[in-house]
């Protein structure tokens, strides 16, 4: 037992931020590395974020045999939470009203329930001292891989969607894909974007207080879909040694002028 090194005792948590950071911050130099542009990115991307997807496959793969301290004592002895007759109708009535204004209003229902999820997050952070560093690295990896934007030259251009940025880029891929699937454009769904942010949310909070390992993994996924969603933005650092015009030094799926209107 002596021998063991559990997960407790290694700075998971601090080196996932860490490493949140890194990636969004060197993003922007990879592509001009790479010699990609906005419109033929090079085969090295797609050999990168299939190594990506490769490590992160092998991290959930043993992840199972790690000993690891739990981090969550007392998730056992939580009681469950039980609803009465009433609570159900009370809670059916409230997601009947939620979908009906959703489907007239969808930006301002998932703009709330992503502003909700992430007041939650902020007093779940103060509230549990001991899932602070879990509660910290969710959100950087959530919104570090994207962390070029602060880095940008037309950063006073970005302000007033700034918000939304941050609500919408984290869930950028999922966002993509499932609005893909319906034939709908990325601008049509970044109400699904802002949404999807909110749910990652929302998991985060409830897996952070299962245990270390369920953590991880979470956090692992988070980070790698962030990662790729960054990887979709194709775009280049000021210092960025290609030179580009101002339009295409920045280029974001997401439609400035719907968001600021």
């Amino acid at each position: 037992m002596g021998s063991q090194v559990s997960i407790a005792k290694v700075p998971v948590y601090p080196v996932l931020i860490v490493v949140s950071f890194l990636v969004g911050y060197f993003i922007p130099g990879f592509y001009d590395w790479t010699g990609s542009d906005q419109s033929r990115p090079s085969p090295l991307v797609g050999k990168t974020a299939a190594g990506l997807l490769v490590g992160a496959t092998l991290i959930w793969a043993i992840l199972p045999w790690v000993p690891v301290a739990d981090d969550a004592p007392g998730a056992q002895e939580r009681r469950r939470i039980q609803f009465t007759s009433r609570t159900l109708l009370l809670l059916t009535t409230a997601i009947a009203i939620v979908l009906a204004v959703a489907t007239r209003f969808p930006m301002v229902v998932s703009s709330v329930l992503c502003a909700l999820a992430f007041c939650h997050v902020v007093w779940f952070w103060i509230r549990s001292h001991s899932h602070r560093w879990q509660t910290t690295a969710l959100l950087a990896c959530l919104g570090f891989p994207f962390v070029w934007v602060l880095f940008h030259d037309e950063l006073d251009n970005l302000f007033p969607a700034i918000l939304w940025l941050a609500a919408g880029l984290p869930a950028f891929l999922p966002a993509a894909l499932i609005g893909s699937l319906f034939g709908q454009n990325m601008n049509d769904v970044i109400w699904l974007a802002v949404l999807l942010t909110g749910a990652e949310l929302a998991v985060g909070t409830w897996l952070i207080r299962l245990g270390p390992r369920r953590t991880i993994a979470y956090l692992v996924l988070v980070l790698l879909l962030s990662t790729f969603g960054s990887f979709g933005q194709r775009c280049d650092r000021p210092t960025a040694r290609r030179s580009r015009s101002r339009k295409e030094r920045f280029v974001c799926p997401l439609n400035m002028q719907k968001l600021t209107a």
